[in-house]
């Protein structure tokens, strides 16, 4: 039972006694004699106070606890167990009490002090009662030492504080938070990353948690709270400013009876794009390794290519009607040293060179890519529409971007069994200096769920055999070393666009 439950239920017990006896008039020393022996008995100091403020009872706790005898007290003003710096006004609170005397307690939510006779102070708490007796109104009061009590709310509070600081101090995220998800305490870290910009700082914890994620979420709670252990789990929250983050959280459930789960959460931004270039150093080295072996198994065959259709160039004037075959083999010469040329290019775009970039007319290099697949463009049924702007120019390495055009229109085609429609248009599309190229079809599409894979090396949604995966995600590497941007957007049935944006080269400003 907490001490000021103690002091209501003693002051209770002794004024019923003593009102009983009041009502009575106190007749006969047997019924004085009880409260008394009620009084001396009773675990707490007790005294009863006139409203002259004098001391007409103390029991023997009252001696013990303030050190002095019974005799030194009767008579004396209550001020003498008052600290001096309190005594005045203690007095005016005396006095304004017997003019409504009502029971109470007081000393609960303020530091009130008595003082023993060797003028040494400590907390208490006090319950006062009024009696009312033949001779007036008395002032029973029951008095509790909480210096116990607050030495421990002291130590509590310290170790909070200390806890605390430990929490602040970390460089996780700490939350503190019931089985309803209501947040009782966080660390200066969550604070940044929660609720800087929040004045009426985090509530909920499912506040954090993206709506499509709840679901799981609970599921995690549930887990731990059956006993599992949850350490560097990677989930995404939402910050302080909407964004949404990938973090690593770890989680425990108290099992104290609070019904409590602390979770530490993680930043792991960092971690993730280190992850990420580590992914892709890898994919390079795979990509080098097939090209090289691209390279060796088919430099041979196009070189052998190429030599017998010069050979059949050197001899065609002895054929009649030979201006048709020589445009037809000029065609397919062309071909070859495209074909080469990409092979000489992915080999040495696989180990990163230093490419070799001068301003390029990106309408001629598209016509340019145009003209290799046109052969492709009529055997498919393939309409052409192009809109372009002649005066454009970037800082690029030509041979990869012919590259990307190229592969990028193939890719179109093949999207159109049936035949269809493939437009290319060139436009300005800020005023920071950046064109966009944007080559758009009218074949198949793309599903959503395969969507984000698409720049991912190796992946192809062509048969096997048909494609190696390879195309967009070089064509991706590629456009950023030009400090460009490189974009799909798609609908399943209904065509594909390719949105490619570049820096416009000017004199006063070239980029790297």
């Amino acid at each position: 039972m907490r001490d000021k439950d103690k002091i209501s239920k003693q002051v209770v017990e002794v004024v019923e006694v003593r009102q009983g006896v009041a009502e009575s008039e106190m007749e006969g020393g047997l019924e004085q004699e009880k409260f008394r022996l009620i009084v001396e008995l009773a675990p707490n100091a007790i005294l009863m106070v006139n409203q002259k403020g004098e001391i007409v009872l103390v029991n023997s706790q009252t001696e013990k606890l303030f050190g002095y005898n019974r005799e030194e007290l009767i008579g004396r003003t209550v001020e003498i167990l008052v600290p001096q710096r309190f005594q005045t006004k203690h007095s005016e609170y005396r006095k304004s009490f017997f003019v409504n005397p009502q029971a109470r307690l007081i000393g609960t939510g303020r530091d009130l002090f008595a003082m023993r006779k060797d003028g040494g102070e400590f907390p208490v708490e006090i319950g006062l009662n009024p009696v009312k007796t033949e001779g007036g109104v008395l002032v029973l009061a029951t008095i509790v030492d909480i210096t116990e009590r607050k030495r421990a709310e002291q130590l509590l509070r310290e170790s909070e504080e200390r806890l605390q600081a430990i929490m602040d101090n970390t460089t996780d995220a700490i939350m503190v938070y019931d089985e309803d998800g209501m947040v009782i305490a966080i660390n200066r870290e969550a604070e940044r990353l929660f609720c800087s910009n929040n004045k009426t700082g985090l509530k909920n914890i499912w506040d954090v948690i993206p709506l499509e994620n709840r679901a799981d979420f609970s599921n995690i709670l549930k887990s731990v709270k059956e006993g599992s252990r949850l350490l560097d789990y990677e989930i995404e929250k939402i910050i302080d400013n909407g964004e949404r983050i990938p973090v690593s959280i770890g989680l425990v459930y108290m099992t104290d009876g609070s019904g409590m789960f602390i979770e530490t959460i993680r930043d792991i931004r960092e971690r993730i794009k280190l992850r990420n270039k580590i992914v892709e150093l890898e994919k390079a080295q795979v990509i080098g390794k097939l090209a090289e072996g691209i390279a060796h198994h088919m430099g041979t065959p196009l070189a052998s290519m190429l030599l017998r259709v010069q050979m059949l160039k050197e001899d065609i004037d002895e054929i009649p009607e030979s201006k048709k075959f020589m445009e037809r083999l000029d065609s397919i010469e062309k071909q070859i040293f495209y074909a080469q040329r990409v092979m000489q290019r992915l080999l040495k775009f696989a180990s990163k060179p230093e490419n070799v970039k001068r301003p390029e007319n990106v309408s001629y290099l598209i016509e340019e890519a145009v003209d290799i697949i046109k052969p492709l463009l009529r055997k498919e049924g393939v309409e052409l529409e192009l809109f372009l702007d002649e005066d454009v120019k970037v800082w690029a390495d030509s041979n990869l971007l012919l590259l990307v055009f190229s592969d990028i229109m193939m890719n179109a085609v093949d999207a159109m069994h049936s035949g269809g429609r493939l437009s290319i248009t060139i436009s300005n599309v800020n005023p920071d200096g950046q064109i966009q190229i944007k080559m758009s079809d009218t074949g198949v599409g793309i599903s959503r769920s395969v969507l984000p894979l698409i720049f991912d090396p190796f992946f192809t949604t062509k048969p096997a055999g048909k494609g190696t995966g390879l195309g967009l995600s070089v064509a991706k590497r590629i456009i950023q070393d030009h400090n460009g941007e490189i974009s799909i957007e798609s609908t399943e049935g209904e065509g594909t666009s390719v949105l490619i944006r570049l820096p416009i080269y000017s004199e006063e400003r070239t980029v790297a």
